[in-house]
């Protein structure tokens, strides 16, 4: 329980269901040190714990807190600061809910003796006893559908897993709450990075490294020329336009390309050199069982608010897939993830770790 209206209603509504309901609190983030004003209060402060406290008494539950601080910063923050220094862009919400919602919390479930655990996602889980698997279906709303984040999840723990809103529209999650006399009824959502401050991720990267890890280098064009200088690719990722500050009027509409990490130099050029039909990606996890000796089609989903596009996927071992898409995809960003689906359902994801070029082969490895 977050101390968010989607997981305050959650609970309420298994606790109507006649479900023993135990509200856990994580708390990830020291709250001495939770920006109040950029986040008003909440993303891991203790304005959440309190929130989420009270609507435990609302519905007489018990509550937890669960200190989860060091589990978040080794595989969340930390993750998060690497990925960046590695030239790739990170999705730590992804990583969030890999790593700590349906891992760590899992084991939290079983000291407490639980059977299932239930979130405030905005998603839809099938459970098909007599087949023994469950099914990760979009929610209705479409535009508060968090499947992207949830591709990690195994078929162990989805089997476990309840999530009351998936079918409910976020405008009806409100009126539920209102109804259940839940002081979070009107909360606003949550946007930002909940471990980023003012200073932006740029600073916050800048503050726990050295800058022996961050060097400067060169800007060059995708034809090889060198128009400017950097002050360290962590600062940039792919589509990025803002923050070149290139002089040259022929160069003002260039967006960042690539990297070459071993010169420590940032690829620049016109827009249309953003778009590409194929990648890589590593660290796969198939939420449903696929055949993974052949290619088969899809739909996939670059970034969380990216069109889903028709694309072929290759399986190879190490958990690692080539992915071409039918339609050339515009910036396709190491680090982000990509999501495979069939109609309303989550076949799975994994990491995109590299564009590749159309006449480029690929046998699997690691490049």
């Amino acid at each position: 329980m977050s101390g968010g209206v989607d997981s305050s209603v959650a609970a309420a509504l298994l606790k109507n269901q006649g479900y023993d309901v135990i509200g856990v609190h994580m708390q990830l983030w020291d709250h001495g040190q939770a920006n109040l004003d950029r986040f008003g209060g909440r993303c891991c402060s203790l304005v959440d714990s309190n929130d989420a406290r009270r609507v435990c008494d609302k519905l007489d539950i018990p509550y937890y807190v669960i200190n989860a601080q060091d589990v978040f910063k080794d595989q969340v923050v930390d993750y998060f600061v690497h990925e960046y220094l590695q030239n790739r862009t990170p999705n730590p919400c992804v990583q969030c809910n890999n790593q700590i919602k349906f891992s760590y919390l899992f084991q939290k479930a079983d000291e407490l003796g639980c059977d299932w655990v239930a979130t405030g996602h905005y998603a839809q889980v099938v459970q098909d006893s007599a087949a023994g698997l469950a099914t990760l279906k979009k929610a209705v709303d479409p535009q508060k559908d968090q499947t992207y984040f949830l591709f990690g999840l195994t078929q162990k723990a989805l089997q476990r897993t309840m999530m009351p809103l998936g079918n409910l529209p976020k405008m009806m999650v409100r009126k539920l709450a209102e109804g259940f006399g839940l002081a979070v009824a009107n909360k606003p959502d949550s946007q930002e990075i909940c471990f980023i401050g003012d200073e932006g991720y740029v600073g916050f990267i800048e503050k726990r490294t050295t800058p022996m890890l961050r060097p400067a280098g060169l800007i060059r064009t995708f034809e090889g020329d060198i128009i400017g200088e950097h002050e360290g690719l962590h600062r940039f990722t792919v589509g990025q336009r803002k923050g070149l500050n290139l002089k040259e009027q022929e160069h003002q509409n260039y967006f960042v390309l690539g990297f070459d990490s071993k010169s420590q130099t940032l690829i620049v050029g016109p827009e249309e050199k953003l778009y590409r039909r194929d990648l890589s990606a590593a660290q796969v996890n198939w939420i449903r069982p696929i055949n993974e000796l052949k290619t088969f089609q899809c739909k996939a989903r670059i970034r969380s608010r990216h069109e889903e596009s028709a694309c072929y996927v290759t399986c190879f071992q190490n958990n690692r897939v080539q992915v071409r898409f039918d339609v050339p995809q515009r910036a396709i960003t190491p680090g982000q993830a990509i999501v495979f689906y069939d109609g309303e359902e989550t076949l799975g994801g994994g990491f995109i770790d590299a564009q590749l070029d159309s006449q480029e082969v690929w046998d699997g490895q690691k490049a």
